[in-house]
């Protein structure tokens, strides 16, 4: 398979595209590519069995485009973890490195380098790693805490302006963080954290996930 075409895969699952239709508009969005070429990729995947495709609804992964889907993401995850946890990258700048590695990693390879890792359940961002799938988050979004509700942040969302963004707020994986206030008007979140209060777009908390 070519690294186009993983990439495509990668990206319907990241939409759902494993439980859910997903149109061509989003994903041309998500990979920065024209319409047009999003159609003729989908077409390729249609025909080889990664995908099927609804009238009117979208295109979703098949159970062979979900488990080849899943199986890019974990080597994925896995250099994400090398990087951070033993060359000393942030976790905002783990994903294009990670991005190039993980189109040249063959079962081999990913076998010895997730033993070297002792086998772990998260990358830095949060999100699982497991030994047949990735499976579906049990995570809530921090957006839809009330007020007065206390929680763990377990994850975010994988997107470098988002995590450079948490990281200066000093907002990290394993945070216990309490919601202090909602502003009207879908304004920004007060939580408080060890007496200090913190002040979060809607938007941000939307892509953070807690228990």
């Amino acid at each position: 398979m070519t690294d186009n075409k993983e990439d495509y895969l990668k990206a319907v699952y990241n939409l759902g595209g494993n439980r859910k239709q997903v149109n061509n508009k989003d994903i041309a969005k998500v990979l920065g590519v024209s319409a047009p070429s999003v159609s003729e990729m989908l077409k390729k995947l249609l025909d080889e069995g990664y995908l099927e495709y609804t009238p009117y609804k979208g295109i979703k992964l098949t159970e062979y485009g979900e488990k080849e889907a899943v199986n890019i993401i974990r080597r994925h995850r896995l250099w994400e973890v090398f990087l951070v946890e033993h060359l000393g990258y942030d976790w905002h700048e783990v994903n294009e490195e990670a991005e190039k590695l993980e189109h040249v990693t063959n079962l081999k390879l990913e076998g010895r380098l997730d033993k070297y890792l002792n086998y772990p359940k998260a990358c830095p961002h949060g999100s699982p790693i497991f030994q047949n799938e990735i499976g579906l988050s049990r995570y809530r979004t921090l957006d839809t805490l009330d007020v007065g509700e206390e929680s763990t942040i377990r994850r975010v969302f994988d997107e470098r302006k988002l995590l450079q963004y948490v990281d200066s707020l000093g907002l990290s994986i394993g945070d216990e963080i309490k919601v202090w206030n909602l502003a009207p008007y879908n304004g920004p979140i007060t939580l408080r954290i060890n007496e200090k209060d913190i002040i979060i777009g809607k938007e941000a908390a939307n892509n953070i996930f807690v228990d």
